[in-house]
């Protein structure tokens, strides 16, 4: 479903957005598990200088960060209706 869902993104460079990893592609071998190539690069030296800290632990399975990506991770959420005030959603 990752596609259709970065396809109904309202953010223009997320609906155009390339999945990349082991989850979507055959064959991948770069150690690349959930992402989308965004094409923006960007330093990511200090959040992997911190990743690394949960790698050690064993405690990260999206892989790798190649640059131009950025990690993909979907979750479910209740729908929230639009005359449904915050306060009164029950999860």
């Amino acid at each position: 479903h990752a596609k259709g869902i970065l396809e109904a993104s309202p953010i223009s460079y997320l609906k155009a957005a390339q999945l990349k990893g082991m989850l979507f592609q055959e064959n991948c071998n770069n150690r690349v598990v959930s992402s989308v190539f965004t094409e923006f690069y960007i330093d990511h030296a200090e959040p992997l200088a911190m990743l690394e800290q949960y790698k050690l632990k064993g405690q990260w399975c999206l892989g790798e960060l190649l640059d131009g990506h950025e990690f993909l991770a979907i979750f479910p959420i209740a729908p929230v209706s639009p005359i449904t005030p915050m306060g009164q959603i029950n999860y």
